[in-house]
């Protein structure tokens, strides 16, 4: 499929494994110049499998995503198309959620949702700037449903939702699309 992206810079969050890996290889399979971020050790050898940069990155810390956006701007040029896949459970079955504690919810919710809302301030104002660009953030059915099976996932879920359909009344006169999935 010609998607018309040759030449486009894709990045990632979450492309080492999953979901995030399966669009990262979509992208160098149209033609981008594709960056992934992930935790997982193995993203720079993942990356060059399909011909892309790998940079180990939390996205639930700014000032890490503006230094690896930084560096993935000077190398590749500006990010047309954001992925963003990266996201965490809580590792525990909620079903009662008193089987969780409040200690259980911190992390997912800031690599959830504090890593979106990083992601999107970080890459907003070159996308405005150039009056382009497309973000895609992976939601999950859980975030409509509220399952039970880990309520903070659930509840992050909901929150990436919401926050997408912000960004897409806030970016859409500046031509940047906002879409979840």
């Amino acid at each position: 499929m010609d998607l018309h992206l040759t030449g486009q810079v894709a990045l990632v969050t979450g492309g080492a494994s999953g979901i995030g890996r399966a669009v990262a290889e979509a992208f160098a399979g149209e033609g981008c110049r594709v960056a992934i971020w992930d935790l997982t050790p193995s993203v720079e050898a993942v990356a060059a499998e399909i011909g892309g940069v790998g940079m180990r990155v939390d996205v639930s810390d700014f000032a890490a995503v503006t230094d690896a956006l930084r560096k993935i701007e000077e190398g590749l040029g500006p990010v047309d198309h954001i992925v963003h896949a990266a996201a965490v459970g809580s590792g525990k079955v909620g079903m009662p959620f008193t089987n969780l504690t409040p200690a259980d919810w911190p992390r997912v919710l800031q690599v959830n949702v504090v890593g979106m809302v990083n992601v999107a301030h970080a890459l907003a104002p070159g996308m405005i700037a150039r009056k382009a660009g497309t973000m895609v953030f992976i939601a999950s059915v859980a975030g409509q449903i509220g399952s039970s099976t880990d309520p903070p996932y659930s509840a992050s879920k909901a929150a990436n939702i919401n926050f997408a359909q912000c960004l897409a009344r806030d970016l859409a006169p500046h031509g940047v699309r906002v879409n979840s999935v």
